[in-house]
C-alpha cells in the first residue's frame, strides 16, 4: 500500500498546532484572579431609614417633611371655638354664625349630630339634637344657621337631608328657636328646593319655595313670601309657571333701609323645539307690603343705591 508523504506530514503539523492554542489558553487563565462573589457588610451603615435618623443621610431622592402650616382659617376657628367654649371640630364645616353684638354663636355640629347656640357671656348652651328635629335623622341630615334677629332673642336655621323634594324629611323648613323658651317651631314647611333671604337687621326675610304639581316633580309654579317680624306683617303670592332663580346665576339684593327686596328670576317660554328664559325682577316692599314684576333693571346695581 503506498503511503502519501505529503499528506501525512501536513496531518501531524495541523495537530501540533492545535495542541499548542489550547495550552496557551490554559495557561492564561490559570494566571488569572479569582473574582469574589460576596463582600463583607459594613457595620457603620445605619439600620433605621435615612429619614427616621436623628442626622442626616444622603439619599437620591429627598423626601420632604409633610407638614401642615398654620394659616388664618385655621387660628380663627381655634379662637372663636375657645371664646365660646364650642368644639373646634363643630366649625370646620362654616356651618355657623355669629350675632352682631359677637356676644351668641350658632352652630351645626354634625359629629354630635345637634344645633349648638351658646352665649359667650353666661357660657349658656343650648342644644337642638337631629333626632329632636327628624325623628328619622338619615346620615346625610343636617342644619344649616340662617340668621339672628336684632335682640338675640331669636335664632333661625334651616335643615337639609335627602332628596330635593322630599318634603317629609324635614327638607329645607325654616325653623325659629327662641332662646327665652328654649323652644323652636317651624314657620315655612318647605316642599321643594327652597331659598330663604333674610335683612341685614333680622327682622325680615323671604321665601322662595317651589311647588311641583306635575307627576315628573318639576317645578310648575313658585310660592315667594314676604314676613316682617316685628310688626308681624306678611304675605304669599304664587306665581304660576315661574321658575325662580337658577342656580349659577343667584342675583338679588336688600335696600340700604332693609325695607325693600329685589331678586332676579327666570320665567320660562316653550317654543316648539326650544325652551327660552326671560329674566325679570321681582321686587317686595315691606312698607306697602305688595310685589311688583319689573322687565327693565340694571343686574349689576338692582336699587340703583351707590
Amino acid at each position: 500500500m503506498q503511503v502519501d508523504i505529503n499528506k501525512t506530514s501536513w496531518g501531524m503539523l495541523y495537530a501540533v498546532y492545535l495542541f499548542g492554542i489550547m495550552a496557551s489558553i490554559l495557561s492564561a487563565c490559570a494566571s488569572q484572579t479569582t473574582i469574589p462573589i460576596s463582600t463583607q457588610t459594613s457595620t457603620n451603615i445605619p439600620t433605621q431609614r435615612p429619614f427616621e435618623t436623628s442626622t442626616p443621610f444622603p439619599t437620591l431622592t429627598p423626601r420632604p417633611t409633610l407638614t401642615i402650616a398654620p394659616t388664618s382659617t385655621l387660628d380663627n376657628i381655634a379662637a372663636l371655638a375657645s371664646e365660646f367654649d364650642v368644639p373646634a371640630v363643630c366649625l370646620f364645616t362654616g356651618r355657623y354664625l355669629v350675632s352682631k353684638d359677637q356676644n351668641w354663636i350658632g352652630t351645626d355640629c354634625k359629629q354630635n349630630r345637634e344645633l349648638i347656640i351658646v352665649d359667650k357671656l353666661s357660657r349658656e348652651k343650648i342644644t337642638v339634637s337631629y333626632k329632636e328635629l327628624d325623628e328619622e335623622t338619615p346620615e346625610n341630615f343636617s342644619t344649616r344657621p340662617l340668621s339672628w334677629s336684632s335682640d338675640n332673642r331669636y335664632f333661625y336655621f334651616t335643615t337639609r337631608c335627602c332628596d330635593h323634594d322630599d318634603s317629609y324629611n324635614s327638607n329645607g323648613s325654616l325653623y325659629q328657636l327662641d332662646l327665652e323658651k328654649e323652644s323652636w317651631r317651624i314657620l315655612v314647611h318647605a316642599v321643594y328646593e327652597p331659598f330663604y333671604f333674610f335683612s341685614n337687621d333680622g327682622e325680615q326675610y323671604v321665601f322662595l319655595n317651589h311647588s311641583p304639581l306635575d307627576s315628573s316633580n318639576s317645578p310648575d309654579h313658585l310660592e315667594i313670601g314676604m314676613v316682617d317680624l316685628l310688626s308681624n306683617k306678611n304675605k304669599r303670592v304664587v306665581f304660576r309657571h315661574l321658575w325662580g332663580p337658577l342656580y349659577d346665576e343667584l342675583i338679588f339684593a336688600w335696600s340700604k333701609n332693609n325695607d325693600k327686596f329685589a331678586i332676579v328670576l327666570y320665567r320660562p317660554t316653550f317654543h316648539p323645539h326650544e325652551v327660552t328664559f326671560n329674566k325679570e325682577m321681582l321686587i317686595l316692599d315691606f312698607n306697602k307690603m305688595n310685589m311688583e314684576l319689573v322687565e327693565e333693571f340694571n343686574r349689576n346695581n338692582l336699587f340703583g343705591e351707590n
